[in-house]
């Protein structure tokens, strides 16, 4: 339910391998952002703001034998100039450990904890602008029988907690997750693999009470798997899933449909990069081996290295959101890259009279789209700038009358960033 939902053995490894193409087993990261947003609010009232946000990063990322250590500590203050109240200090903190077993196994054990403000639209419509910090943590485990051969078996296990500073929220979006998965995987070579598996999360809001007790959302699925390096400049992964989601409240609420995710990466040339996603969820999208949670977009390894954000995707209970991301980056030089995407999501949120927390129920949705130009350049080693743009537009809801967590008020706006950090490691 958050976004640090626990990784596969197999993907850890692959980010730990890949890190050390870039960085020594230690890092600090002093940085500075400053963003000017025309529309800060989200709403029609068009109140610009200008947000400097300052942080530092630590970073350890080191390989001993078969087995890799990493961890990460980050720690940021944001100054709002026009809406002080915003002001806050977060922080985001994980740390992991993957290690071979015997001859043929793999154990990853993973944790992190968090706090951040919510951002602005994911605020009840009524208080906006209110201070919302919300904080996460996540911890589990992952196990994985046969590293090198044709067959493997993954399983997972994890635990996440998801809490809200803002009463008027917390009241329905407070929660604790469970979930676990199993999944056996075919490879039929070192480019082309299939699996099959089943998972499962079960989810509570202990203050969302509906009929005197508190909401419970059980989610049960069926995933087929996928990952296919078609050429050296080609990847594909994807994933497939049947999902059910039982709801203590209201069998009228239950969702049963096909969720999942794609991204695709093509890089004909050591210049360009292509990256294209799609993926559709739920609010209750959190296993570690499903890995269907879209509270961010799939990203490649580079960006994850380099730190390129990607995007965040609201879902909320009684939700099914669709996305769609395209991305392009070109590297001309060493130094300098230029990047560009174009996002859209549809929101569809279905309410019925039990579960509605006011007004009426029914079925509503809404679009947002967004368009992203950046560049950076790296000085050095240590010292490297960016700046990037952003037009944005979200449109109304079709039904605003029906009873949903955040309604969604049409708007559109443009948000200009600048950053600047500096590396030791």
């Amino acid at each position: 339910m958050n976004q640090y939902t626990l990784s596969l053995v197999s993907l850890a490894a692959l980010l730990a391998c890949s890190a050390t193409a870039y960085a020594d087993p230690l890092s600090l990261k002093l940085s500075e952002t400053v963003t000017y947003d025309t529309n800060y609010a989200r709403n029609t009232s068009d109140d610009a703001e200008v947000v400097s946000s300052t942080g530092v990063a630590l970073g350890l990322n080191k390989s001993y034998g078969r087995q890799n250590y990493s961890a990460s500590a980050k720690f940021g203050i944001d100054k709002h100039k026009n809406f002080k109240e915003q002001d806050n200090n977060n922080y985001d903190l994980s740390g992991g450990f993957v290690s071979e077993v015997g001859s043929n196994w793999a154990v990853a054990l993973n944790g992190s904890t968090s706090e951040k403000l919510n951002s602005v639209e994911s605020n009840l419509l009524t208080n906006r602008l209110a201070k919302n910090m919300v904080s996460s943590n996540a911890a589990g485990m992952n196990l994985q029988y046969g590293v090198a051969g044709r067959w493997s078996l993954l399983g997972s296990l994890g635990m996440a907690r998801t809490s809200y500073s803002l009463a008027a929220y917390d009241a329905f979006q407070n929660r604790k997750q469970s979930s676990g998965g199993l999944r056996l995987v075919y490879n039929t070579s070192d480019l082309l693999s299939f699996g099959l598996g089943m998972s499962t999360a079960n989810t509570e809001y202990s203050k969302l009470i509906i009929a005197g007790v508190p909401e419970e959302v059980k989610q049960n699925s069926i995933d087929f798997t996928t990952n296919w390096q078609v050429t050296g400049f080609s990847r594909l992964d994807s994933i497939l899933s049947y999902a059910k989601n039982k709801y203590r409240s209201d069998s009228r609420a239950n969702f049963k449909g096909f969720t999942g995710r794609l991204n695709w990466d093509y890089k004909p040339t050591g210049l360009t990069t292509y990256s294209l996603s799609a993926a559709r969820s739920t609010n209750n999208d959190g296993s570690g081996t499903g890995l269907r949670n879209n509270l961010q977009l799939p990203q490649t390894i580079e960006e994850i290295i380099l730190e390129i954000p990607g995007r965040y995707v609201d879902t909320t209970i009684n939700s099914v959101t669709t996305s769609v991301d395209g991305r392009i980056r070109w590297t001309p030089t060493a130094k300098l890259g230029f990047n560009a995407g174009l996002g859209w999501d549809r929101y569809n949120v279905t309410t019925t009279r039990s579960v509605a927390l006011v007004g009426m129920s029914g079925k509503t949705s809404s679009d947002y789209t967004v368009v992203s130009l950046s560049s950076d350049y790296n000085f050095s080693r240590a010292i490297s700038v960016g700046c990037s743009i952003q037009q944005y537009k979200q449109s109304a809801e079709s039904n605003p009358a029906v009873s949903i967590n955040v309604q969604r008020v049409a708007h559109d706006g443009r948000q200009f960033s600048c950053n600047a950090s500096f590396t030791i490691n």
